[in-house]
């Protein structure tokens, strides 16, 4: 089975701050240029990606953006995008029409809230982007990531998303890693706050099977849920395959214009594709940008979870567009 979804890391840059991450203090390094971007792009099409969500850092750093995501789309990817927004006003034209899943980042429904938690002053910059791509007939998607310390608000998300008129999806926080602070995982209360606020506001969604994941206690190794390697292509900034994904990397091999070659033949890909899910870093994992891809994949509770909660957001959309 072709994989489904690209991770493609444009950046380690950021220009917030965040207090449960720090991507934005680690060292950069040479990012891949605009041409080997295009080559890769090329090769995860042979691959059979239909996917590719351009993230960071914050994606919008990248001066040449708008190139990456025309490009993405000439080759006939569905796209994603999830930014802060800080740069979205200036750049939201050059972007226009380019990405299928546009999610700005929301950590409070008041501004005192929400830039305490960002770290800089933004929470005007995300209002004014959810009114600029509204104009422009986007679907913006408020992205709430819920805490340990959120969990009690959440209800005042959904007030915020039916102020703007627009969808809120509620993602709980997933267990820690190297980059995330490690008081933010899943909780049976933030389990509870979720699905009580979602029934509440008819503007409010979130992953079935992700809850009933966290329910279960995250991926267990003796038998593995996760299918890192075969669901998903994480591509870092500098041009290296992420193996066996970004958050717990045990391997960046240099691509090097082979990302073909090395994805279907190489011994390093095929050594972490048996050990998917499986290696001590593992345990009790919900990191839900490579769960959520893995749950397509293998009939179970989870795949069924996802179906649903995938059918829905779409009659979801369909119904925001046919107001717009």
């Amino acid at each position: 089975m072709a994989p489904l979804v690209a991770n493609y890391y444009l950046t380690y840059r950021c220009n917030a701050r965040c207090h449960f991450c720090n991507i934005w203090s680690l060292e950069p390094g040479k990012e891949a240029d605009f041409e080997t971007i295009k080559h890769n792009l090329k090769d995860l099409r042979r691959l059979g990606v239909r996917y590719v969500d351009f993230t960071g850092g914050e994606p919008l750093l990248r001066n040449d953006v708008g190139e990456i995501y025309t490009e993405a789309k000439r080759l006939g990817f569905a796209t994603s995008m999830t930014t802060n927004t800080i740069l979205y006003p200036k750049k939201a034209k050059e972007i226009r029409g380019l990405i299928d899943y546009l999610n700005f980042s929301l950590d409070g429904s008041d501004a005192e809230t929400h830039d305490q938690s960002r770290g800089v002053k933004i929470f005007d910059n995300l209002v004014e982007s959810v009114a600029i791509a509204k104009s422009f007939g986007e679907y913006p998607v408020l992205n709430h990531t819920v805490t340990a310390q959120n969990y009690q608000r959440i209800e005042e998300i959904g007030e915020l998303g039916k102020k703007l008129g627009v969808r809120v999806w509620l993602n709980p926080a997933f267990t820690a890693h190297e980059h995330y602070n490690s008081n933010k995982n899943p909780t049976p209360e933030m389990v509870t706050a979720i699905e009580v606020t979602a029934k509440k506001y008819n503007n409010v969604g979130y992953n079935k099977a992700a809850l009933a994941f966290i329910e279960a206690g995250g991926n267990d190794t003796q038998n593995p849920r996760c299918k890192a390697v075969d669901a998903v292509i994480a591509i870092s900034p500098n041009d290296e395959l992420l193996l066996p994904c970004y958050h717990f990397a045990q391997s960046g091999v240099p691509i090097n214009g082979r990302l073909y070659e090395l994805y279907r033949e190489s011994e390093e890909v095929e050594k972490y594709r048996q050990s998917q899910g499986k290696l001590k870093v593992c345990e009790g994992c919900t990191v839900w940008c490579y769960l959520i891809p893995s749950f397509f994949m293998g009939v179970d509770k989870y795949w069924w979870l996802n179906q649903v909660t995938y059918a829905s957001e779409f009659l979801a959309r369909k119904r925001f567009l046919q107001r717009a």
